[in-house]
C-alpha cells in the first residue's frame, strides 16, 4: 500500500510538473524513464496532441483483456490484476478505454456498465484517471463535433467526487485526489476549452480537408501566420510526420511558377522545422519514393524535380546542424525554452538557414560562419565552437536509417539502361548534396551504395558530371574513398571518349 501510494504521488507530480513548464524544458532528451516515455508517448499537452492509434499501438492485447476483466468486477477496487505493474497498467489503460467507447457506442454496455468500470479505475490509483484522460483528449481531437458526448462524458467521471468512506480508505487521498482533479481539468480545458473558444482540430471534416483550410490561410497571407504555425503542428500530432510532410510536399509540387515555387519552398521548409528530424525522416523513407514511382511524367519533371530534391538536401543538412547544436550542452540549455511560435522567428530562421545552404557554393561555410554564429561562438567559445565544426565519422538515428533507405531506392532508380525522371531527380539529389553540404555532408556520402554513381554515369550521359562532382563524393584521404574514385573517373573518362570518338 505504501509503495503504491508513493508511485501515485510521484506520478501525479511530476505530471503536474510537465503540465506547469513542458516537456521540452522538464524531460531530457536522452531519457528512457517510464515517465519520460509515458509523457512523451501518451500525454497530451497543449499544442502537442498525440495520435491515438500510435498510443494504442503500445498496448499489448493480453494485458488489455486482462484489465478490461479486472476493472468490470465489483470487487476490482481491492484487486490487483496479476503479474501486472502499475507501469503496464498505465501504458495499456488506453487500450481499456478504447474497447470501452466502442462498446459503449454498440450499446453493448450500459452507462451504469460504463460508470462502475471507471470508478474501479479512479478507486485503484488516481494515477490510472490521468492515464485515460490523456488518452480520452487525445481521441476527442481526433473525431468529429458530434462524436465529443461520450468521451467528455468519461472525462467527467473522473472529477466525480468520492464518498468520506473511500478517501478515508487510502493514505493522503484527499491531496491526490485534488491533484488529479486539477491534471484532468487542465488537459480537458487544454483540448476542448470553454464553448466560446473553437478548437482548432475538432470538427466535421477530415484531417487533409482541414490542412487545406490552413494552407488557404498560408497562401492568402504570402508568409505563415501564428495562429496557421500552431494548426500546423497539432495536425502534425495528430495526423503523423509523414501524412503532413505528403501534404506540403503535394502543395509544393502544385506550384506552377518558379517565383511560387521558391516562396512555397520556405514556408514548407519552415513548417518542417517543427520536428525537423521526424519529418525528414518521414520524407525520405515514406514520402519521395512513392511520389516519384506514382507521378514521374506528370509534374514531377523540371523544375519539380529540382526543388524537392533542393527540399531533401535542405531538411538533411539542418537534421545535421541541429545535431551539432545538441552535442553542446549551452545550446541544449537555450534549446530548453519552451517553443514561442512566434511568427517573425520562424520565418527569419527558415530564411537564415537556406541564405547558408543556398549561399554554399564555395562549400567551405558552415553555419557558425555566419552574423549569428559570430555571436554563438562568443557566447560558447573557441571549444564548443570549433566541436560543432568537427565532422562526425557516422549519423545518428533516425538520419542514418533514412538516408541508407533513400540511397538504397536511388540504386532501384538508375539499375537499367534508359534515361528517366527518376535518374535525373538521382543526379540532382547527390549533386546538390555536395554543392550545398560541403564538409558538412561527409557522413552522408560515406552511406552512398557501391555502384550507385557508376550505373548512374552509364544512365545519365551528360555533360554536367565532371571530375570535380566524382571526386568530392568521396574522402580522398582514405585508401577506400581513393579507390572508388579512381574506379569512377575511369569510367567517366571512357564513356567521355566513346562520346566523343562517335564524331570522328
Amino acid at each position: 500500500v505504501i509503495r503504491s501510494t508513493l508511485f501515485d504521488v510521484s506520478f501525479l507530480m511530476l505530471t503536474s510538473i510537465v503540465q506547469t513548464y513542458g516537456s521540452d524544458v522538464v524531460l531530457s532528451e536522452r531519457g528512457d524513464s517510464f515517465f519520460e516515455k509515458w509523457v512523451r508517448e501518451c500525454m497530451v499537452e497543449r499544442n502537442k496532441l498525440k495520435n491515438p492509434r500510435q498510443i494504442l499501438a503500445l498496448c499489448e492485447d493480453s494485458i488489455v483483456d486482462e484489465l478490461l476483466l479486472s476493472f468490470s468486477k465489483p470487487e476490482a477496487a481491492q484487486l490487483k490484476p496479476n503479474n501486472l505493474s502499475w507501469q503496464e497498467t498505465c501504458l495499456n489503460l488506453p487500450g481499456v478505454l478504447h474497447h470501452v467507447l466502442i462498446a459503449w457506442e454498440q450499446e453493448t454496455l450500459s452507462s451504469a456498465d460504463v460508470k462502475s468500470i471507471l470508478d474501479n479505475i479512479k478507486r485503484r490509483l488516481f494515477s490510472f484517471s490521468v492515464c485515460a484522460t490523456s488518452f480520452l483528449c487525445a481521441y476527442m481531437y481526433s473525431v468529429k463535433e458530434t462524436e465529443l458526448l461520450k468521451p467528455l462524458n468519461m472525462i467527467q467521471q473522473f472529477l466525480a467526487p468520492l464518498t468520506s468512506e473511500e478517501l478515508s480508505s487510502q493514505e493522503n487521498a484527499k491531496e491526490r485526489l485534488a491533484l488529479s482533479y486539477q491534471i484532468i481539468r487542465k488537459m480537458q480545458h487544454d483540448v476542448h476549452p470553454a464553448p466560446s473558444t473553437k478548437s482548432r482540430l475538432i470538427s466535421h471534416s477530415p484531417l487533409v480537408e482541414q490542412f487545406r483550410e490552413v494552407w488557404r490561410t498560408v497562401v492568402d497571407a504570402g508568409h505563415l501566420p501564428v495562429r496557421a504555425a500552431q494548426s500546423l503542428e497539432s495536425l502534425l500530432l495528430a495526423g503523423g510526420a509523414a501524412w503532413l510532410s505528403t501534404q506540403l510536399v503535394e502543395q509544393l509540387l502544385a506550384c506552377k511558377y518558379t517565383r511560387d515555387m521558391s516562396r512555397t519552398m520556405d514556408v514548407v521548409f519552415a513548417v518542417m522545422h517543427l520536428d525537423i528530424e521526424k519529418t525528414t525522416e518521414a520524407l525520405l523513407q515514406y514520402v519521395v519514393a512513392p511520389l516519384i514511382l506514382r507521378r514521374q511524367g506528370e509534374d514531377i519533371n523540371e523544375p519539380q524535380s529540382l526543388v524537392l530534391a533542393r527540399l531533401c538536401v535542405y531538411c538533411i543538412i539542418s537534421c545535421l546542424e541541429s545535431r551539432k547544436g545538441n552535442s553542446s550542452s549551452a545550446l541544449m540549455a537555450m534549446k530548453k525554452r519552451s517553443r514561442s511560435h512566434d511568427e517573425e522567428e520562424l520565418a527569419a530562421n527558415a530564411a537564415k538557414v537556406r541564405k547558408v545552404i543556398g549561399d554554399g557554393s564555395d562549400n567551405s561555410s558552415d553555419f557558425t560562419d555566419t552574423t549569428t554564429g559570430a555571436g554563438l561562438a562568443a557566447l560558447l567559445g573557441s571549444t564548443a565552437t570549433s566541436e560543432l565544426r568537427t565532422t562526425p565519422l557516422t549519423l545518428r538515428e533516425p538520419l542514418q536509417t533514412s538516408v541508407q533507405h533513400i540511397f538504397g531506392v536511388f540504386l532501384q532508380f538508375v539499375n537499367g539502361d534508359e534515361l528517366s525522371p527518376k535518374a535525373v531527380f538521382v543526379y540532382q539529389f547527390i549533386s546538390l548534396l555536395v554543392e550545398c553540404g560541403g564538409e558538412r555532408v561527409a557522413p552522408v556520402l560515406r552511406l552512398l551504395p557501391n555502384g550507385l554513381v557508376q550505373q548512374l554515369l552509364k544512365v545519365l550521359v551528360t555533360d554536367d558530371i565532371k571530375v570535380g562532382l566524382i571526386s568530392r563524393l568521396y574522402d580522398l584521404r582514405l585508401q577506400a574513398g581513393r579507390l572508388s574514385a579512381v574506379s569512377d573517373l575511369c569510367l567517366w573518362r571512357n564513356m567521355q571518349m566513346a562520346r566523343h570518338s562517335i564524331h570522328l
